[in-house]
């Protein structure tokens, strides 16, 4: 196991959560994984050992999600482990979820161990409400949970993208015209706060693409997302006549 990687862990439980119904998304604003299903949502964290630290993550996700997991590897010795009942033991008494994974294993099996009571309650409401929002501004899962070092497909950058491939199939745009086309001014400052560099001010109001953003639509980083954006139709508005360019045209 000294090759294994925390990332090791993300498909097995992604394909285990999506086979109950549920939408999954990796790295949401801290979070591994995030799993969503109607009202129900459930966060887990993906480590190589269970310890303390990790328990300690856990009962801060709880303050804005009541069932939290922990995802480890498989134990050798699996349930004869001599930690393994303690271990089971103080998920239980803390509310937590336990999940363990077949890393060695070609089926990389994954079980569920104990699940959450969901007795615990909600106290940080504004950090589920951020949660659920980077979810909800995501167009689907562009990272890989437990990644370490790598740029992260937010929401942010994904709309950043978005904007991008507008510019890109029709020229240049202001801020009355993405208005026009339904973008709201949240999204619209997402231009002129220019974050990544992509964009570039060609006169007053009237914005295009840089050179750096021409290379990030061209990259391999994130192609993935550029190739959903350009197939998509980015006009947001059915209202006949509003857009600036006709509606085929962003097809």
């Amino acid at each position: 196991m000294s090759d294994f990687k925390e990332t090791d862990l993300y498909e097995p439980v992604k394909k285990l959560f999506e086979g109950m119904g549920f939408s999954v998304y990796s790295e949401v604003k801290d979070c591994d994984l995030m799993a969503v299903k109607e009202e129900k949502t459930i966060i887990a964290e993906l480590k190589k050992s269970f310890n303390i630290t990790l328990v300690y993550q856990l009962l801060d996700r709880q303050s804005f999600c009541k069932n939290v997991y922990a995802v480890i590897p498989r134990l050798k010795k699996g349930t004869r482990d001599r930690n393994f009942k303690s271990m089971v033991k103080l998920c239980k008494r803390l509310d937590l979820g336990l999940i363990t994974v077949a890393v060695e294993s070609p089926m990389k099996i994954t079980e569920i161990i104990c699940s959450p009571e969901e007795v615990n309650k909600i106290t940080n409401y504004a950090k589920k409400k951020k949660v659920q929002k980077e979810v909800l501004l995501r167009s689907g899962d562009y990272n890989k949970g437990g990644s370490t070092g790598k740029k992260l497909m937010t929401a942010y950058r994904e709309k950043s993208i978005e904007l991008m491939c507008v510019i890109e199939k029709i020229g240049k745009v202001t801020m009355k015209s993405l208005s026009q086309m339904g973008y709201d001014k949240s999204t619209c400052s997402i231009i002129y706060r220019n974050y990544y560099h992509w964009f570039e001010r060609e006169s007053k109001g009237v914005y295009i693409l840089s050179a750096e953003g021409k290379r990030a639509l061209e990259s391999d980083e994130y192609a993935e997302v550029v190739e959903f954006y350009r197939n998509t139709n980015l006009c947001k508005t059915k209202t006949v006549g509003l857009c600036p360019t006709p509606c085929d045209f962003l097809k």
